[in-house]
């Protein structure tokens, strides 16, 4: 319990198709919001500030969606995991 069991990486830079973290995101809404949910999984991030806001944004989308909540309380659900040190970023320009 509490043993890292997946990693999914992505690079922009390193690959000719680039990858972005808030697609891979999308392409698992279901399983995110599952392990984020459920599971009360931790989301830590790691790159740009742009970036960091698109995550922002694609969690919002998947909390919406996938919890049948207003973006309003999707914003909250995940404010709320960050102030719990579940949704972790750090970012740089």
């Amino acid at each position: 319990e509490g043993t890292l069991t997946e990693l999914h990486l992505a690079f922009s830079r390193e690959q000719e198709e680039k990858v972005y973290v808030q697609h891979l995101l999308a392409k698992r809404a279901e399983e995110t919001w599952e392990l984020i949910h459920e599971r009360k999984a931790s989301i830590f991030v790691c790159g740009a500030v742009r970036m960091g806001a698109d995550v922002d944004h694609a969690l919002q989308d998947i909390i919406s969606k996938q919890g049948n909540m207003t973006r309003e309380k999707a914003k909250a659900y995940l404010d709320k995991m960050q102030v719990a040190g579940r949704f972790v970023q750090e970012l740089w320009s």
